[in-house]
């Protein structure tokens, strides 16, 4: 999945749960009606130092030299990273129901088996003075994890000769 897919996947699940509008941060546009929620990413990172396998695929395309191509593709888990905010009345009980569903494995199976949900934060009453008024507002953090899978071609040697001269 790539990072965007991921995102849609995590709007479309959180709308789900909520039953209300969920929009993707920086669309533009204007704002929906109140209450929404909105969908920030804030990162991707690896979860492991090393990748979990290479996965070696013959591409069936000739190199020039008799032999095929190869596509070398790492699979790497890491953790999708997002600030989920609501804005509106009541908005930290607009966000409860995604922390709540995040404890039941059928209300996760939607994102399954392509993202796992890792953890989630509290969920924060972050008021914003607006137009010299308070607005109401909430935030949590959700973190997702996946498998990345990136293949690139490579040059491989089929077979070396070496000689050793003593010297």
């Amino acid at each position: 999945m790539t990072d965007a897919q991921v995102t849609v996947a995590l709007v479309h699940w959180i709308a789900s749960i909520t039953g209300k509008t969920v929009i993707q941060s920086y669309q533009g546009g204007d704002d929906p009606a109140l209450p929404y929620i909105m969908v920030n990413p804030t990162g991707v990172a690896e979860v492991r130092k090393w990748a979990q396998e290479d996965v070696y695929t013959d591409t069936g395309v000739p190199n020039g030299e008799g032999k095929t191509k190869i596509l070398a593709t790492p699979v790497i888990e890491v953790e999708f990273r997002f600030s989920v905010h609501s804005y509106g009345p009541s908005p930290t009980d607009v966000l409860r129901p995604i922390r709540t569903a995040f404890h039941l494995t059928q209300m996760n199976e939607p994102l399954m088996p392509g993202l796992i949900p890792h953890e989630i934060s509290q969920i924060r009453d972050v008021p914003d003075w607006i137009n010299n008024r308070w607005e109401p507002r909430a935030q949590m953090d959700v973190f997702l994890r996946g498998l990345v899978k990136d293949g690139f071609v490579i040059d491989t040697i089929e077979e070396y000769s070496f000689e050793f001269i003593r010297g």
